[in-house]
């Protein structure tokens, strides 16, 4: 029996372990072994390895009703130009973006490899991936308070969008299931599988799949992630730019965009919103005077 196919008996032992939503079965195709890797990167082999972890452990487009917290003067901007910003990964790269995922899953290539520029491979991946955070509406009500006032500054509004079609990348975000797991288990074995035979594991689009990693103690926020690369916002010919030597890039929603549907259908005011601030807001643009408005300090669903 060959090695790959041993190895692929080894990958297919872990599933059987394993309740997954979409199970796969591996055969020796689907992946190559070279002198010191198992990848499915290159030409002809299957993306099952890939899917195997997007789609068991980050589902994508998962609901179709998406919440976003944003402070008065960032709806401000957003009303008034119909886009939301998405800003590259670096922003948040220093409060558990991205390290944490292959801190765990002891990927130290992102640390320890250079791009031709000289930066590390980490520090350029996270310039060229933008993202917007979106929860849903089943927020526990600790969980709540706690999105007002970090995300919403308490002053600020929710917003909610239907998004429709398929977004290439807005998953649901991969949470370890208590404080004291680091790690996706299941990608822990297939890495020490790899490991076992002193080769590494290298999965395509696994950084992706990193971008959508976050430690436990974020769970509270039910995060679903919308995710753009740099070069497909370029194709697209989105808007960047730049604030606080941090790059973003524009989103258009009620309107035209390549990527979906994206309408804004419901405006929620907070205990603490700015109420007379945001309805100036919503009223400086002819489109939105009719949106509905939920007012959570009065428990009371209506129309401004």
């Amino acid at each position: 029996m060959s090695e790959t196919q041993l190895i692929a008996n080894e990958f297919n032992n872990c599933l059987s372990n394993e309740s997954l939503k979409y199970p796969v079965k591996f055969f020796c195709n689907d992946f190559a072994v070279t002198d010191n890797m198992i990848t499915n990167t290159g030409e002809g082999i299957s993306n099952k390895l890939t899917n195997l972890f997007l789609d068991n452990f980050f589902p994508l487009n998962p609901i179709s009703e998406y919440h976003h917290f944003t402070d008065i003067d960032a709806f401000k901007n957003i009303i008034e130009t119909k886009r939301l910003w998405l800003f590259s990964v670096e922003k948040r790269f220093s409060e558990d973006e991205f390290l944490p995922f292959y801190t765990a899953h002891s990927m130290d290539g992102y640390e320890k490899r250079t791009t031709i520029n000289g930066e590390l491979y980490a520090t350029e991946l996270v310039k060229k991936a933008f993202y917007i955070s979106f929860t849903n509406d089943k927020l526990q009500t600790s969980s709540e308070k706690e999105m007002w006032s970090y995300f919403a500054k308490n002053t600020g509004v929710r917003l909610v969008f239907e998004i429709t079609n398929q977004i290439p990348d807005l998953r649901q975000v991969y949470y370890p299931h208590n404080a004291t797991e680091t790690n996706i288990p299941l990608l822990t074995k297939f890495i020490e599988i790899a490991k076992a035979r002193n080769r590494y594991l290298l999965i395509d689009k696994i950084a992706t799949i990193g971008f959508f990693y976050l430690p436990h103690n974020y769970c509270i926020e039910n995060e679903y992630r919308l995710l753009i690369k740099k070069g497909s916002g370029e194709f697209f010919n989105f808007v960047f730019g730049l604030k606080n030597g941090y790059e973003y890039m524009e989103l258009p929603f009620n309107q035209s965009n390549p990527l979906g549907e994206f309408n804004l259908k419901k405006i929620i005011f907070g205990m603490n919103t700015d109420r007379t601030k945001a309805l100036e807001i919503i009223k400086s643009n002819p489109e939105f005077k009719n949106i509905p408005i939920e007012d959570l300090q009065y428990s009371t669903k209506q129309t401004y």
